[in-house]
């Protein structure tokens, strides 16, 4: 049994590594794909709605032929960036450093705001953005003792607060 050539070896990559410039493009066939900037606009369904944005400086390949875009996780991740900062949502930078100037957990702090661990864990790896509705809560929660304490589980319940509102 013979040994294969050195050229005709298949170079083994790691799954996640980048292969070489210029690639082949899928909308054209030519290899005229290459690294580029441009100004892309998104719409994006997030908490139900539809969102336009700009993001004034997207990273991903472009073909030199015919200009199609070739969206990488990388490019996917700049659109989920520029959702986030157009939504006005905390960035999980922020989520982090929040919890760290508390001294907690994110096991702690999602028992108490009442979400899964792991969907905090979401939020703060960034494989989710939260709705509007709980950066609200996260807000209010990394802001105010008084919200962490009544979040604790606990706080006393006054009797107002067990009162149905008269209508």
């Amino acid at each position: 049994m013979s040994m294969p050539l050195e050229s005709e070896q298949k170079i083994k990559r790691p799954q996640n590594a980048e292969r070489p410039f210029p690639w082949r493009c899928r909308h054209c066939g030519n290899l005229e794909v290459q690294p580029g900037t441009t100004r892309y606009t998104a719409t994006v369904r997030h908490d139900g709605r539809l969102h336009t944005f700009d993001v004034s400086e997207l990273r991903l390949p472009i073909c030199r032929s015919c200009g199609e875009l070739v969206f990488t996780g990388e490019a996917d991740r700049q659109v989920t960036e520029g959702l986030r900062s157009h939504l006005n949502l905390l960035t999980p930078d922020e989520i982090r450093a929040a919890l760290a100037r508390l001294g907690m957990s994110q096991k702690e702090a999602a028992g108490r705001l009442g979400v899964a661990e792991e969907t905090l864990s979401r939020w703060v790896n960034e494989f989710q953005i939260q709705s509007r509705a709980m950066d609200n809560l996260l807000r209010l929660f990394f802001t105010f003792p008084v919200v962490r304490e009544a979040l604790s589980g606990d706080a006393p319940v006054g009797d107002e607060v067990l009162r149905p509102v008269a209508g």
